[in-house]
């Protein structure tokens, strides 16, 4: 063997480009020596539960039942553990990345594996545990094994930590398990805890090296204890909190200061009521915020969607950092039960404009919008570096957004790839004018990808479709919603004229050259409805139409 095969950076660099095959891993762990231990430590490092480790055993010490449970056929002799000993000492995650319904271990072999031993001693170079990967079905165990397994886990080398509460566990046993959790795992960097069905009121202990934290369905009446536990964790970045519960939500007194959350840079938020979102922003003060996320499930009034952006203005009241904000409903059919007087005005999104970082703006289901130019043209000034906006209407979309709007909002951000909104496209754009006094094209942006014209009206006399392909000659999906635009086939005829053209170009690119001319020369009637120069000519002695010229 060569003396390089000696060296472990050596050897541990031939095997980075082979750990995503476990075939190839077990090859080469079979190899010699040299690469067997390092190779078996790429092989285990990660798993998504313990039967692995089970089947280490002889297979006549071990049976798979009817119902996938693997259970003991005879009682395993302590020689011949060592192999589970040896392989679950190589374990650094327990995490579960596929769900195997197929199999899962019994009640019985989980106690013994543990009475003979105790996790601290089976996984010693363990770093990030994901609860669900030891015991898929707790119901087997019950829940005071559980909290007691779970207890036994913890570790001051422990640096992920996610698991569910179970049904049947006291918030007396919650709060206890939280006590132990502060101490004897006081150096966790990421933690999940999730209480899918029942709602136990408890606080977060105090961990101060987190810098992720996710808790699913917080107790809503001890949120500001809770903020303020959160607090101390100084170095916490992501934070994803599931409000939801009772309506006595805690609230900051008049006069207090709010808790600041320094290092927070991403904040994910839901509930049941964007009231209980709101709230949670009215308490703390997020100088370094970069995306904010919020899900909620009722409808809210035009007045709520105002609190909540007077809200983030004061929680985020540095202005710089914010970079991206998403505000979805879960619930579309919500909007039916807003009243026809309930829209969003340009005004209530205004204050979003002093964020002058923003990249990405997404209101999704939150009501019927209003919108009108003057607010996009603002956009374009205030949001230089937009790449997602997003303002996805209910099925009775109303405004005052004009093609020429969108258009002059497409083209000026530069960066944008995605544009969700609805606009009035019946009419041929008032065209810009160059220091000549000329008409003119606006610039062609060659970022832009997705345009989503929700529930948009459209006629041919717009010449949306070849607007689209001169001025954004890279977008690749045109989207709109067949229930918005009902039986009009305007919408079909455009779509299919957009993607005909695309053809075009890429078979004939010399003819695009003239599309940009083509457009020139469409200039509005005095009827107010658009229509061609070609066609006022028509019939008249001695001129010639175009026609032959146009896409």
């Amino acid at each position: 063997m060569h003396h390089a095969l000696k060296v472990n950076d050596i050897v541990y660099e031939i095997l980075q480009y082979v750990k995503h095959s476990k075939s190839d891993l077990r090859s080469m762990a079979m190899t010699c020596s040299t690469f067997s231990s390092p190779a078996l430590d790429m092989l285990w490092c990660q798993q998504d539960n313990l039967i692995p480790l089970v089947k280490c055993l002889p297979q006549d010490t071990w049976n798979v039942c009817d119902n996938g449970a693997i259970i003991f056929s005879r009682e395993p002799l302590l020689p011949e553990w060592e192999r589970v000993r040896i392989n679950a000492a190589r374990i650094r995650k327990l995490m579960v990345t596929q769900h195997d319904r197929s199999l899962k271990l019994s009640g019985p072999v989980l106690r013994q594996l543990f009475a003979l031993f105790p996790p601290a001693m089976l996984f010693p170079r363990l770093r990030t545990l994901d609860f669900k990967a030891v015991s898929l079905d707790w119901l087997d165990v019950g829940p005071a094994f559980f909290l007691s397994l779970l207890r036994q886990f913890f570790s001051l080398q422990l640096e992920n930590l996610q698991f569910e509460i179970p049904n049947g566990v006291t918030t007396y046993e919650v709060q206890q398990l939280l006590g132990d959790l502060s101490t004897d795992a006081s150096c966790l960097r990421q933690w999940a805890i999730h209480q899918p069905h029942q709602l136990l009121p408890f606080i977060v202990p105090k961990l101060p090296k987190l810098n992720g934290l996710t808790i699913g369905r917080i107790p809503t009446n001890l949120m500001r204890q809770n903020i303020a536990n959160i607090q101390h964790s100084r170095c916490l970045q992501t934070l994803t909190l599931s409000i939801y519960g009772s309506n006595n939500m805690e609230i900051q007194p008049p006069g207090d200061i709010p808790f600041e959350l320094g290092a927070l840079t991403r904040l994910n938020l839901s509930g049941v009521r964007l009231a209980d979102c709101i709230s949670f922003l009215d308490q703390v003060t997020m100088p370094q915020l970069i995306i904010l996320d919020i899900f909620y499930y009722r409808a809210a009034k035009p007045a709520e969607i105002t609190g909540l952006i007077k809200s983030l203005s004061t929680a985020c009241n540095t202005f710089a950092s914010l970079k991206a904000i998403a505000v979805v409903s879960h619930s579309y059919h919500n909007l039916n039960l807003l009243e026809p007087d309930d829209q969003l005005h340009s005004d209530i999104f205004r204050p979003l404009l002093k964020f002058r970082s923003l990249h990405s703006v997404q209101f999704t289901n939150v009501g019927e919008y209003y919108l009108d130019d003057e607010f996009l043209e603002d956009i374009t000034v205030a949001w230089p570096d937009l790449h997602i906006l997003r303002f996805a209407a209910g099925p009775h979309a109303r405004g005052r957004v004009t093609l020429t709007g969108m258009l002059s909002l497409a083209t000026k951000c530069k960066f944008l790839r995605f544009l969700q909104l609805s606009f009035d496209a019946r009419h041929f754009p008032t065209l810009p004018r160059a220091s000549d006094g000329n008409l003119e094209l606006w610039t062609t942006q060659t970022t832009f990808r997705w345009l989503h014209v929700e529930c948009s009206k459209v006629s041919e006399a717009s010449h949306l479709y070849l607007l689209l392909a001169v001025l954004f000659p890279n977008l690749a999906c045109l989207f709109y919603r067949p229930h918005c635009s009902g039986a009009d086939p305007a919408w079909g005829r455009l779509q299919t004229a957009w993607k005909n053209l695309k053809i075009r170009r890429k078979n004939y690119p010399d003819d695009a050259v003239s599309w940009a001319n083509t457009l020139l020369q469409i200039q509005p009637g005095l009827d107010g409805e658009m229509r061609d120069e070609e066609e006022e000519g028509e019939g008249e002695e001695g001129e010639e139409t175009d026609d032959e010229n146009l896409p």
